[in-house]
């Protein structure tokens, strides 16, 4: 399809034929000389993928650095024959038949005597002028004769006005021409240097000096193209034509380019282009200062950033080097296996170029997600063509925070009823990780406060927590508070203390008892009271271990030794506190519900109270208090109760607003104990003695009118993308980060349509203004495929205020990819001697993996693998060296079979959790012989 093209007129000196008056030179680069030389011919039909202009010459406005340059300035071209000067021709353009047209003819003396001149009339009868008559001419005179063309038909008419002298005779010739189609460009154009596959520009001016509209169509060989190809030009415009030039070949161009145009486009235009194609070439320093990491098994340079924190984004640059004479285009190409958001090595630069003999840093971006997980991905800086590409290796680990208590239990010992006790507290961040830390305890509620109960820790840094005891009732208080950090498990913080009154003094609770319990508690015998094991251990039933700790007395020698209280890891034991369906020993005392939710109530009237159910599943009498405060809008009736053995009882939660329009949650808090501890002189041994059971309620409601809004709550949530890595059976753990940046209390709860698969702890819960929430997040994926779990979080009992979190997870395959095939053909090696051959294996899963090579016994003293077991990382591809030794001249077949499990699980796993891929050993041994 031909377009007309943008053009612009030319003045009126410029539009005389190139023949007559012009003389173009177009030049926008310098000539460069190599070896080698190409011409080529036909049209331009291929593309390049590689489109970065380099260099160019940039055009200007009007007609730009490529403007037609007139080297000859003469308008008409006139003669001087014996003196007289005169034009050589006169020509009309742009006639119109039955109209007379008169030009005027010029004679000037130039000589310094008088000149007598006679004329004749032109031979036919369209040109005509005056009746002749002898024309003189003195010194520097000139005279003038009109010539007049009275066309009758539509031709080109020619013919001559002839003037005698005395010297001799001349002529000036008459000429009518018709309307012509005259394209004008110039005669060649050099470009500027070009790298291989990549592309530079230059442009020119195409000119219509022609009478008539003119399409043309340009013929531009490989590797050039031109812009526009094809198109229309009025008379007396100008085209800006772009050449673009792209070598595939590093060579010398010097080809040709036609310009078809006229009415059946057999008239042609010429330009010779010239230009030089070079290879480019870039060097790689990871460290130029220094010596660089090379990976000794593939030749990789290496990028190590080392240990890197959790969530933050750690930077590194690579400098890229031009040595060439042309520019260095590249472009980065990174692993395409990876799921987007598991990628944690990124280059924000995909392509670019490197101008001659300079430098340039790129940059190599790290974000850890998971802690931990030492990561490795591969990038490749391919020039164009790909003709010298680099491969780099990047490796780098995620550093944690490492939040430590310097201690884990703090005793209060005994204090009377109305006082207060404080301690000190160290917690300290030992890791270059800052961490973000909460306690899950209730200030305002609880008998126990903790100041901060959340904040931050820098790195290395350490702070001093305030502890302090102010019971309401003579008992013993014992509660373990989970500390929840940011990216690291929790750690428990076990507080103790026992109120004393006048007429009340339970038994005084230590740390020793802490630890009789957790035995007792592995052994069944917590759910037994004082009494009662006080009573067993006179009968002899039961007798103290060398701790001292309460134990079955052994009917057999042979019987197996009592249970010790296991090692529990921190997630199941935060996971796994009874507060569910499952639990890691059986429950003593249980409440159910474990929230509750009031929603809108008035200030002015008392909602209507929620029944609770509290359950003794011990054997013993338990009390349970209730040690809410007195300003609290919440109160559970009665706030003292006692509960028979195995049996279940009814209390109830009552809510009383004091402020409208105002939103009110609380962590409400009881013990329970055995009843005999309530003195201690009940208690006969002291390894009978057990600490109380901290039952948590958590209560909310709002006073918000109907009509009114509700306050924004105002927050920042850090949510990961992904669960960690799990093979089969085995659950992923996440952490989220809740900040309150407002001046508000604001609430929260996890919605009903939210996955189930996911289990979110806590899933209610309130944040002061400056404080933050930690929640702990469990799955067991089940699947290969990944799955998307969908969350929903409110706040402020709003629906407005929902705040939609999307994670994804699957159980992660058991995967080793045999890039180098299924089988592997050694060198021939001559009898006696060895040969050793690579064999890449890559690990196409988000989890580390154990290795082994086996192989029959009698192939073990011809072949050998190196290493034969170890661990390969996520996405990492390792080389493995086979050595190749024959004993023999003959051909050799061995089965080898590589087998890969989870790393981070033990050894012995049933088949379904392990892979085997069976890899063909080939080789020949030869005999081998040297000739003189």
């Amino acid at each position: 399809m031909l377009t007309q093209v943008k053009s612009w007129a030319l003045s009126p000196d410029s539009l005389q034929k190139p023949s007559d008056s012009f003389d173009y030179t177009v030049i926008s680069s310098p000539i460069f000389s190599v070896t080698s030389r190409a011409s080529a011919t036909g049209s331009s039909s291929s593309t390049c993928a590689w489109t970065n202009a380099s260099c160019s010459a940039q055009p200007e406005q009007g007609l730009g650095n490529l403007r037609c340059i007139r080297k000859k300035q003469s308008k008409v071209k006139k003669g001087v024959f014996w003196g007289i000067q005169v034009v050589e021709s006169l020509i009309w353009k742009k006639w119109e038949l039955g109209k007379e047209i008169t030009k005027n003819l010029t004679l000037k003396n130039l000589n310094v005597k008088i000149q007598k001149l006679k004329y004749r009339l032109p031979s036919t009868k369209f040109f005509f002028t005056v009746y002749p008559q002898p024309i003189f001419l003195s010194p520097g005179m000139s005279f003038t004769l009109p010539v007049i063309f009275r066309p009758l038909e539509e031709k080109e008419y020619v013919d001559k006005l002839c003037f005698v002298m005395a010297e001799g005779e001349f002529s000036v010739e008459l000429k009518a021409v018709l309307p012509s189609h005259q394209l004008f460009c110039p005669p060649s154009l050099q470009l500027p240097l070009c790298a291989v596959s990549d592309s530079t520009e230059a442009w020119f001016n195409l000119c219509n000096v022609g009478d008539l509209p003119t399409f043309f169509t340009w013929d531009f060989p490989n590797p050039f193209h031109g812009l526009p190809s094809t198109g229309l030009l009025e008379p007396g415009s100008v085209c800006q034509i772009k050449v673009v030039f792209q070598p595939l070949v590093a060579l010398i161009y010097d080809v040709q380019a036609i310009c078809w145009y006229g009415d059946s486009g057999e008239q042609k235009s010429t330009i010779q282009l010239q230009a030089v194609a070079k290879c480019p070439q870039i060097i790689v320093y990871v460290n130029k200062e220094g010596a660089e990491e090379i990976d000794l098994e593939s030749s990789r340079k290496v990028v190590n950033f080392g240990p890197a924190p959790v969530g933050y984004t750690m930077k590194k640059c690579i400098q890229l080097f031009n040595p060439s004479v042309v520019n260095a285009p590249f472009r980065i190409e990174a692993n395409r296996d990876l799921y987007e958001d598991d990628r944690v090595f990124t280059c924000p630069i995909i392509r670019g170029a490197v101008s001659p003999g300079e430098q340039m840093w790129l940059p190599l971006l790290f974000r850890p997600q998971t802690v931990g997980l030492q990561s490795i991905d591969y990038i490749t800086i391919l020039p164009p063509g790909s003709t010298s590409e680099v491969s780099l290796k990047i490796t780098g680990l995620c550093a944690g925070p490492a939040v430590a208590l310097k201690h884990y239990c703090v005793d209060f010992n005994w204090i009377n009823l109305g006082e207060y006790a404080t301690k000190s507290l160290m917690i300290q961040n030992d890791a270059d990780c800052p961490a973000h830390f909460m306690f899950e305890l209730d200030n305002q509620e609880s008998v126990f406060s903790l100041e901060p109960q959340s904040g931050f820790l820098g790195s290395r840094e350490q702070k001093m927590l305030t502890i302090t005891f102010q019971p309401t009732h003579p008992i013993i208080c014992y509660r373990r508070v989970a500390c929840l950090i940011h990216h690291q498990e929790p750690l428990f913080l076990d507080i103790i203390g026992t109120c004393h009154s006048d007429s009340v003094k339970p038994a005084i609770l230590r740390p020793r008892h802490l630890k009789w319990y957790r035995t007792h508690m592995a052994r069944g015998l917590i759910l037994f009271s004082p009494d009662i094991l006080g009573t067993m251990l006179r009968e002899q039933k039961l007798i103290r271990d060398e701790e001292g700790a309460l134990m079955l007395r052994p009917e057999d020698p042979e019987d197996p030794p009592p249970a010790k209280y296991p090692s529990i890891p921190p997630l199941s034991e935060y996971f796994l506190d009874g507060t569910s369906d499952t639990a890691i020993f059986p429950p003593t005392v249980s409440i159910k519900p474990l929230a509750v939710n009031f929603g809108r109530c008035s200030s002015s009237e008392e909602p209507s109270p929620f029944p609770l159910c509290l359950t003794n599943h011990t054997r013993g009498k338990i009390t349970v208090v209730w040690t809410y405060q007195e300003n609290s809008p919440f109160q559970v009736v009665p706030d003292v109760i006692d509960i028979p053995p195995l049996k279940t009882t009814a209390v109830r939660l009552h809510f009383q607003p004091p402020y409208p329009n105002k939103i009110y949650a609380a962590e409400l808090e009881a013990f329970a104990y055995y009843k005999v501890l309530r003195s201690y002189n009940n208690i006969e041994e002291d390894c009978t003695v057990c600490p109380s059971w901290c039952l948590r309620l958590k209560a909310m409601g709002h006073s918000y009118e109907v009509n009114r809004e509700h306050s924004f709550p105002r927050y920042t949530l850090n949510v990961p993308k992904l669960f960690p890595a799990v093979s089969s059976n085995r659950v992923s753990y996440r952490t989220m980060l809740l900040c309150n940046s407002g001046s508000l209390m604001f609430t929260f709860n996890l919605m009903p349509n939210s996955s189930p698969e996911v289990t979110f702890r806590p899933t209610s819960g309130f944040i002061f203004p400056g404080a933050n929430q930690i929640f702990l997040l469990s799955t067991s994926p089940k699947e290969v495929p990944w799955k998307q779990h969908s969350l929903s979080l409110q706040f402020n009992f709003c629906p407005k205020y929902i705040k939609q979190i999307t994670m994804m997870s699957r159980e992660e395959p058991i995967q080793l990819h045999l890039e180098s095939g299924k089988i592997l053909y050694l060198k021939p090696t001559y009898v006696g001697g060895s040969s050793t051959s690579p064999f890449t294996v890559r690990n196409t899963t988000r989890l580390p993996l154990s290795f082994e090579w086996k192989y029959a016994y009698h192939n073990s003293k011809v072949v050998s693998v190196w290493p034969a077991k170890g661990i390969i990382l996520p996405n990492e591809a390792l080389i493995y060296k086979w050595t190749f030794t024959p004993r023999l001249e003959t051909k050799y077949l061995v089965r080898a079979v590589l087998w890969g499990w989870d790393a981070g699980a033990s050894s012995g796993l049933p088949p379904s959790q392990t892979t085997h891929y069976l890899l063909r050993v080939i080789g020949e041994g030869i005999k081998g012989f040297i000739t003189f």
